[in-house]
């Protein structure tokens, strides 16, 4: 029986893994953390417990694929919810409440401008004809330049706009701003702009609109916790607080993973899910390295990071699910972010999961997380100076959208900062979504599913093809399991 290792028990390792050792495979995942989930694991202060990283869930199609081809049922592994409204989201002059029904959004719209309404029936008919053509492309791996010149690839360019960015697509439907910025912020998902991601992702509020956002009981780390389960029911090693300190290379073939211990533990297939950019400068020398040397990985662009706050708050939040409270001048904001600028006036978004799931907190109280979208380690800012400006300035928004005062409730605190994310999460300059998404390292420029560099070895996760965001990182290990024979 072939032997798999595999590095990091995220989301895209555990799909990973359940995927091959159903396929027959003896696998092993190595976590350097002692819980699994990696970036988007279960982290618990006192008595409150919070998603360290992602709380969006979207398009559970792909997920349900991978629990089913594993042989399992991912609806009785965890309990989904399906929201409704989806978010809110708050303006300056209005707060936009949005659903997973289109004809109460389209009434929203109309409402800030009785030609908005007819500008979203256009854009949601023309998005469900774009996904509809995309998929496929998303579906493959893209091994080579001539890839872009397969059928399912040339039928979609029309429909793709490659040369457009999702803020010029959606201004050509109608330029107002309030219908722009509310189908355009999910660019910030992939750690960029909405005028420099390019315009295939008006897929992703068209998902969250046409196929709602769904929260599972416990967070979104539950979903990993169901794949831990089902991977080692299946007959899986999953090795924790291991972490992996080398990767041993001979002649373009990987031997296997040196542990902390300099132990060497061989295998036959390696797959990486870790962060990809510091796994190529941290686990494997550069002699072994061409395409993907260090001094190569400094030049590529990289996502912006986050600040977060996770607070334990002894009383209930009459709050959104989800909320996004935008800066005063978000265009400008935007400018600042994308020039690797710490901007006056920062936009937020406010999770608060307790409204609907008692497991999260003690009765009578609630579990928030707060994140700020900030520039990455590249910016040369030191966070750990701002940390309480940083604070300060959130309880000073939400005093002023919801007239709530935290900070006499805090029972637990927990900040999180770019630097935090390079340090203790591994991730490359702290750019939490990974390789930036442009057009420059997207599809066949990207870190190949099967990598490039080694014949044995195989990436999941953001950093390689589809990209990042938890749908697409599920989707490179189904891709990995069409690919692995």
């Amino acid at each position: 029986m072939k032997k798999v290792a595999i590095i990091g028990a995220g989301p895209g390792g555990l799909a990973a893994g359940l995927l091959l050792k159903k396929k027959g495979f003896d696998v092993t995942i190595y976590e350097k953390e002692a819980r699994v989930g990696g970036r988007s694991r279960r982290i618990t202060l006192d008595d409150y417990h919070f998603d360290l990283g992602p709380t969006f869930l979207m398009y559970i199609d792909i997920l349900k694929d991978v629990f089913k081809r594993s042989g399992f049922d991912l609806e009785k592994e965890v309990k989904l919810t399906q929201l409704d409204p989806l978010y809110h989201l708050v303006f300056e002059d209005r707060t936009l409440v949005l659903t997973p029904d289109k004809k109460k959004n389209q009434q929203a719209y109309q409402e800030i401008d009785p030609k908005l309404g007819e500008a979203y029936e256009t854009w949601y008919r023309d998005q469900q004809k774009k996904l509809n053509l995309i998929t496929p492309i998303l579906e493959k791996p893209f091994p080579s330049f001539w890839h872009l010149f397969r059928p399912d690839v040339l039928k979609a360019v029309p429909v793709v706009h490659p040369f457009k960015s999702v803020y010029s697509l959606l201004k050509s439907y109608r330029d107002e701003s309030h219908f722009i910025h509310s189908l355009s912020f999910q660019s910030k998902y992939l750690g960029m702009a909405s005028y420099q991601a390019p315009s295939i992702f008006t897929i992703l509020p068209f998902l969250e609109h046409h196929t709602g956002l769904y929260h599972v009981e416990g967070g979104l780390n539950q979903i990993n916790e169901a794949m831990a389960r089902c991977f080692i029911q299946l007959g899986g090693h999953l090795k924790l607080n291991q972490p992996v300190k080398k990767v041993v290379v001979e002649k373009r073939i990987v031997q296997g993973v040196m542990l902390e211990d300099d132990q060497i533990e061989s295998c036959d297939l390696l797959v990486m899910n870790a962060d990809f950019a510091y796994g190529m400068t941290s686990l494997f020398d550069d002699k072994d390295l061409r395409k993907y040397q260090h001094k190569k990985l400094k030049n590529k662009k990289y996502s912006v990071s986050t600040w977060m706050m996770y607070l334990g708050i002894n009383k209930p939040l009459d709050l959104p699910h989800h909320e996004i409270i935008f800066s005063k001048n978000y265009d400008g904001y935007l400018r600042d972010l994308m020039s690797n600028k710490m901007s006056n006036d920062l936009s937020l978004y406010v999770h608060n999961p307790s409204a609907i799931d008692s497991t999260l907190a003690d009765k009578g109280k609630s579990s928030l997380y707060i994140l700020l979208p900030v520039p990455n380690q590249t910016s040369g800012i030191d966070f750990e100076q701002k940390n309480e400006e940083l604070r300060q300035f959130v309880f000073s928004k939400i005093r002023e959208k919801h007239q709530i005062d935290l900070e006499p409730f805090i029972e637990a605190e927990l900040i999180y900062s770019p630097q935090d994310w390079q340090t203790k999460e591994n991730v490359y300059q702290g750019a939490v979504f990974n390789l930036a998404h442009g057009l420059d390292q997207m599809l066949f420029l990207r870190p190949h599913n099967h990598f490039e560099e080694f014949d044995n070895m195989f990436l999941v996760g953001g950093g390689t093809h589809p990209g990042s965001g938890l749908p697409t990182i599920y989707q490179s290990a189904l891709i990995l399991d069409d690919i692995i024979k």
